[in-house]
């Protein structure tokens, strides 16, 4: 793993990515955002190509020749047509196995457990569990992504990893800056009692396993690996942990049943309605958040080597650290984007 190329590098996870494959030494050629910022500590170590994942074709040339990609781009959202999670997420990922099949590269892919869509629920889950049946765009382009990759590696023989992270959180994410507005609003952010797994994984924990997806002999035949702390950590602990670390109001709850009802509901007078933002309450976050699922990373331990080094206490103390400071984080709305 010498000359990288990442995608939706300017992201939540595809940031932190990237400083590390610049920690392992590795030439780093990011695709960005027209527009979006780099980030500083990037220090000019990256080299930049500015585009849309939908068109990789075009920029071949200027990506240059790369042994390894990690693949982030998509959109990160539990709401929006499934005609733009198609063509931004499935039809990127098919450009993108374009480059990876030209230079023979490694593919690190990153879907999601939301891949399993109504399989989640069902208690522990891993790489053998069945696909369920998506209520979501988000969870439909996820296992399309996956078909397609799986697809390369059948008929072209790409080298291709799938990772399925469970809940990515830290400092930026989704999970943490949603739940902070929720928290500060004193709006509901249980469902239920919340006494069930959250399924989490620290973000850095997350990063170890896509390096070690990349650097690894013998797992690149379509191999996919869920990701996870797999700490056992609660919706309730994790919670009350974040209220406590920001100084908030302790989380309210909303009764599991009337999540579940008014999930639907909303989703269909939301797709009526034509709204460009998500309800209050979506299948996807219900799927998410409501029920009991244990996502088992046991087999990214035994061949990957995986071991999740942060832990909730850890990830408290950094939360903390970054939002006393001056210069808060920016707040990652729900809303659509094409980011990792």
């Amino acid at each position: 793993m010498e000359n990288v190329f990442v995608t939706g590098a300017g992201g939540f996870i595809g940031r932190h990515l990237v400083a590390q494959l610049l920690a392992h030494g590795c030439n780093v050629t990011a695709l960005m955002l027209p527009g979006e910022p780099v980030p500083e500590n990037w220090g000019g170590r990256v080299r930049v190509v500015t585009g849309d994942v939908r068109q990789l074709e075009g920029l071949f040339e200027e990506i240059g020749e790369v042994d390894t990609i990690f693949h982030l781009a998509a959109v990160v959202s539990d709401w929006g047509s499934r005609q733009e999670h198609v063509d931004i997420t499935v039809r990127g990922t098919e450009q993108a196995i374009l480059l990876a099949l030209r230079w023979d590269a490694r593919f690190v892919v990153t879907t999601s457990i939301a891949a399993f869509a109504s399989a989640m629920g069902a208690g522990k889950l891993n790489e053998s569990t069945p696909r369920g049946i998506p209520a979501s765009s988000y969870e439909f382009a996820k296992q399309q992504q996956e078909d397609v990759t799986l697809l390369a590696v059948r008929e072209h023989g790409l080298h291709a990893v799938i990772i399925r992270p469970a809940n990515v959180y830290g400092v930026g994410s989704v999970w943490v800056n949603r739940f902070r507005e929720f928290l500060a609003e004193k709006k509901p952010s249980l469902m239920g009692s919340g006494d069930w797994d959250a399924g989490l994984v620290h973000v850095h924990n997350l990063v170890r396993a896509l390096v070690l997806a990349g650097t690894r002999d013998g797992v690149d035949n379509g191999d996919i690996f869920v990701i996870s702390d797999g700490h056992g950590v609660t919706w309730k602990q994790y919670l009350n942990a974040l209220s406590q670390t920001l100084s908030l109001p302790a989380p309210k709850s909303i009764p599991n049943v009337i999540a579940r009802v008014l999930a639907p509901v909303l989703e269909f007078f939301g797709t009526l309605l034509g709204l460009k933002e998500a309800p209050p309450v979506t299948l996807l976050a219900y799927r998410l958040t409501g029920m009991e699922s244990i996502f088992d990373a046991t087999k990214a331990r035994e061949k990957l080597g995986y071991h999740p080094s942060v832990t909730l206490e850890e990830a408290m103390q950094e939360i903390r650290q970054a939002y006393s400071q001056k210069n808060k984080p920016s707040v990652e709305k729900n809303n659509q984007s094409v980011r990792g």
